[in-house]
């Protein structure tokens, strides 16, 4: 048997402890100034998919696989530097190295490796530490291939949307659920893109996402941290 797909379940619970539960990536802020319907809602998702984690975290995901793979620990920090830099607003940079930084923690603890403990050492040292660079590292130690680590990054991220707009009161559980699956082929889609493409080629256009992120910051009573 295959242990590491038991691997990605456990680094794809939502229970584990690394805060992405408090971000909702500027989707609080949106529904606060537009209200949408859930397929409005479901719209945004697959925009986020499309045009900003296909081409953005997942691209560092599948560059990350691929430096771990060779231990190659500089250039592995190198992709970590070349996704914060896409991150131009304080929100989204906290909302990225805050997780990742918590998963490079939790990794020393729970999947001890050879190559993965100096690495997340450093990320606690460092200014970066992005999410998906940090997860793409721990999954290339168990065993997780390349395709399976990209496919992960995307579907977290249309899940923690999702999540957001069921805590905000704006989507059902099981209707959240129903429009998750029918993201499958996107989800799939992008991380095709996002498998070819060179870390130069890294962007995100999401820029009503970014400018909700910013103006919910101003707001005392919100309910996410971003």
């Amino acid at each position: 048997m295959d242990a590491s797909f038991l691997m990605a379940l456990q680094l794809a619970d939502s229970s584990l402890p690394i805060g992405r539960y408090v971000h909702s990536s500027g989707l609080e802020g949106i529904l606060e100034e537009l209200p949408k319907n859930s397929a409005q809602i479901a719209e945004v998702v697959r925009a986020v998919l499309l045009h900003s984690s296909a081409r953005c975290e997942a691209v560092a995901a599948a560059h990350a696989h691929r430096m771990f793979s060779v231990a190659n620990i500089d250039q592995l920090h190198d992709v970590d530097e070349c996704l914060l830099a896409t991150k131009l607003s304080v929100p989204a940079r906290n909302a990225s190295t805050s997780c990742g930084r918590q998963l490079a923690k939790l990794a020393l603890q729970v999947w001890p490796h050879e190559v993965l403990d100096p690495f997340c050492r450093e990320v606690l040292l460092r200014e970066a530490g992005n999410l998906a660079v940090v997860a793409a590292a721990v999954s290339a130690s168990r065993g997780i291939d390349i395709e399976h680590t990209v496919l992960a990054e995307l579907r977290g991220t249309a899940s923690s949307l999702f999540s957001a707009a069921v805590r905000l009161g704006r989507m059902g559980s099981a209707e959240a659920q129903v429009h998750l699956n029918q993201c499958v082929p996107i989800i799939v889609q992008a991380a095709k893109e996002a498998l070819i493409l060179d870390l130069d080629d890294m962007s995100s256009t999401t820029l009503e996402l970014d400018i909700a992120m910013l103006q919910l910051q101003r707001n005392p009573l919100r309910l996410f941290a971003t």
